[in-house]
C-alpha cells in the first residue's frame, strides 16, 4: 500500500506544467467565444431596452471578466462600449436631462395594430379601422403577412379613379408635446408608393413611404401637437392614378419614453467601473473616463427622476412610482406603483455610486426602497416568496428577480437592509422553491414560489449566482447546466462571468 501510494505522488510530482492555455478555466474559454459573437452587437444602439437587458449585462460581464484576470483589456472594452452608450443618451423630452429612452413599452396609441380582428358583420374590415370611399372591394384584409406578426395584414388597390384608403383616429390619451414612433410594415405591387401617414385635419406631422414589392418594415418619429387635437393615421396610396396596390401590418403609433429600470440597469455597470476605478490605485488611468462617468450620472440620470419637469418628482417617500406628469405604462393602469424590479434597479445603482460619493440622500432614498421591498417579502417556510409588485398577485419571475436579487446582494454587502439570513432565504427560494432536485439535469421554474415552466430563461442566472456566497451548491448546479450549454445573449454572458467569478 505505501508503494501504491508513493508510485501515485511521484507520478502527481513528475508530471508537467500545464500550458498556459490549457490553464485557462473553461468557463473563460467559453466567455471569450461568446463574447467574439455578441460583445458588440447592442452597445451603439440607443433604444434603451436593448441597452438595458443587453448592453448593461455585456458591461458587467467586462467587469467580471477583469476582476478574474486582472486583465486591463477588458476595461478598455468597458471604456469603449460607456464612451459610446453615454455619447447616445438622448434629452428627447427637453426636460435639461440626458439619459435613454424607447418606445417598446408604451402605450400604442392605434387599436388593433395587427388587424387580427375583424369588424362584426365584416370579416374583410379590420375592427377599429373605417375604409375611406371604398365599401370592401378595395381595402380589405388579406393573409399575406411579413411572417411572425399574425395571420392577417391589410391591402389598399388603386382604381385609378378616387382616393381608397384605410384610417383610424389616435388615442386621445397621448401625450401631447412628446416624441412618438410610427413604424409598420409595408409593400408595394404594380407603380403605386404605400404610405402610412399621421395627419391633423390635412397637415402631415410625418409619414411612412413604400417603394418595395417586399416587406419592409420602416419607422419614423415626429413630435405630437400640445392641445388634444385629433389625430388621424391613414394607410393610402401616394397617388390614386397609379395602378397596383399597397399592403401593410403592425402599423404602431407609441411615445417614445424614459424608464427609470433602463436608466439604472445602464447606470449600474458604468457607476461599478467608477467604484472600481476609486477603490483601486493602480487603475489611475482610468481615473479621469470615471471622473466623467460619475459626473453625468450624478447631474444627468440620477436627478431626472426627482427634478424633471417633464416626467415629474418620481419620489413618493417611500419608493419611486410612475412618471406623474406624463403615462409612459398605460392609459388604462390604476396603480402608481413600480414593478419591484424597477425602483430596486435605481437603489442599486444609487448604492454603488454612495459607496463613491457618500451622498447621504442617496443611501437615504436605496435604504427606503429596500425596507419597501422587504416588507413585501413573504417567508414561506425559510424562502422567500415575493410579488411582481405590489398591485398584482403574479409571483416575481426568475428573469425580473435577477435584478432584484442585484440590489438584495448589494444592500448586504454594504450592510443595509438584507441580513445573512436574509440572503440563505433567498438561496432557499432557489433550492427548495424553483429547482426540480435533479444534480445531473437542473431546471428551475418560472416564478419564485415554484410554479411555472421556464422553458430557457432558467439560463439567466447571473444574480441568482451571487448566492454562491451562501451555498456552493447553488455555484455547481448553474455550472451543471452550462457545461454542455452553448449561449447565445447576453444574459447568458454574463452568467458565464459570473460561473467563471464564482468559480
Amino acid at each position: 500500500m505505501l508503494l501504491k501510494l508513493i508510485t501515485a505522488a511521484a507520478l502527481v510530482l513528475a508530471a508537467p506544467a500545464p500550458s498556459p492555455a490549457a490553464a485557462e478555466s473553461v468557463w473563460l474559454t467559453k466567455y471569450k467565444a461568446l463574447e467574439a459573437q455578441i460583445g458588440h452587437a447592442v452597445y451603439t444602439d440607443p433604444n434603451s431596452a436593448n441597452l438595458a437587458w443587453g448592453e448593461s449585462y455585456i458591461m458587467r460581464s467586462y467587469l467580471d471578466a477583469y476582476a478574474v484576470t486582472q486583465d486591463t483589456s477588458w476595461l478598455d472594452k468597458v471604456v469603449t462600449h460607456a464612451d459610446t452608450v453615454i455619447g447616445n443618451a438622448d434629452d428627447l423630452d427637453g426636460d435639461g436631462f440626458h439619459g435613454w429612452s424607447t418606445a417598446q413599452y408604451s402605450p400604442v396609441e392605434l387599436a388593433n395594430p395587427s388587424f387580427e380582428s375583424a369588424t362584426t358583420g365584416d370579416a374583410t374590415l379590420p375592427a377599429s379601422w373605417t375604409r375611406f370611399q371604398d365599401t370592401g372591394s378595395h381595402v380589405h384584409r388579406t393573409t399575406d403577412t411579413p411572417g411572425g406578426t399574425g395571420t392577417q395584414s391589410v391591402r389598399v388597390v388603386s382604381d385609378l379613379t378616387r382616393w381608397k384608403k384605410l384610417r383610424q383616429n389616435v388615442n386621445s390619451s397621448y401625450e401631447g408635446g412628446s416624441r412618438y414612433l410610427l413604424r409598420g410594415w409595408g409593400k408595394k405591387s404594380g407603380s403605386v408608393t404605400g404610405r402610412v401617414v399621421l395627419r391633423n385635419g390635412s397637415a402631415t406631422i410625418c409619414s411612412l413611404d413604400y417603394t418595395t414589392t417586399t416587406w419592409t418594415f420602416k419607422q419614423t418619429t415626429c413630435t405630437l401637437p400640445t392641445g388634444g387635437p385629433t389625430l388621424t393615421v391613414w394607410l393610402e396610396h401616394a397617388s390614386y392614378t397609379v395602378s397596383g396596390s399597397a399592403s401593410f401590418d403592425e402599423v404602431k403609433l407609441s411615445g417614445i419614453f424614459p424608464y427609470m429600470v433602463h436608466d439604472a440597469m445602464i447606470g449600474i455597470p458604468i457607476a461599478e467601473f467608477v467604484r472600481l476605478v476609486a477603490r483601486t490605485p493602480a487603475l489611475s488611468a482610468y481615473a479621469a473616463k470615471a471622473g466623467t462617468y460619475r459626473a453625468f450620472l450624478e447631474t444627468e440620470v440620477v436627478p431626472r427622476w426627482e427634478q424633471s419637469a417633464y416626467l415629474g418628482n418620481t419620489w413618493n417617500g417611500t419608493t419611486w412610482r410612475q412618471p406623474p406628469n406624463i403615462d409612459t405604462f398605460s392609459h388604462t393602469g390604476t396603480a402608481n406603483d413600480l414593478p419591484f424590479n424597477m425602483p430596486l434597479g435605481f437603489a442599486n445603482l444609487l448604492l454603488v455610486l454612495n459607496e463613491v460619493n457618500g451622498d447621504a440622500t442617496y443611501l437615504s432614498r436605496a435604504v427606503k426602497v429596500g425596507q419597501w421591498a422587504k416588507a413585501n417579502l413573504t417567508d414561506s417556510g425559510g424562502a422567500y416568496v415575493w410579488n411582481y409588485g405590489t398591485y398584482t398577485t403574479k409571483k416575481e419571475d426568475l428573469s425580473h428577480a435577477n435584478v432584484d436579487l442585484s440590489a438584495f446582494v448589494e444592500f448586504h454587502r454594504r450592510g443595509q437592509v438584507f441580513t445573512g439570513t436574509d440572503m440563505t432565504a433567498f438561496k432557499n427560494t432557489l433550492k427548495s422553491r424553483m429547482w426540480n432536485g435533479s444534480t445531473t439535469a437542473p431546471a428551475f421554474s418560472l416564478y419564485v414560489d415554484g410554479t411555472g415552466a421556464a422553458n430557457g430563461v432558467d439560463y439567466f442566472l447571473h444574480s441568482w449566482l451571487e448566492l454562491t456566497e451562501f451555498d456552493r451548491q447553488v455555484w455547481t448546479l448553474a455550472s451543471t447546466k452550462y457545461t454542455n450549454f452553448t449561449g447565445t445573449n447576453a444574459s447568458h454572458l454574463i452568467t458565464l462571468s459570473r460561473l467563471l467569478r464564482w468559480e
